[in-house]
């Protein structure tokens, strides 16, 4: 039994997904992984460029 609800209903979800579809495979996952990271990193850049612009302002 899960502590949170939305855990047990994704991990369900997953179940009923045949072994072909899309969000059934690992790649799918480690994909939104690295696209969330990549959005992290570009927002962090893009607070390193507006101090970086303010300190030579």
């Amino acid at each position: 039994m899960y502590i949170f609800a939305s855990v047990s209903l994704v991990s369900k979800q997953n179940q009923d997904l045949p072994s072909w579809h899309r969000k059934a495979q690992k790649a799918y996952h480690v994909n939104r992984v690295i696209i969330l990271l990549q959005m992290v990193a570009a927002l962090v850049m893009c607070g390193v460029i507006l101090y970086g612009m303010a300190r030579v302002l």
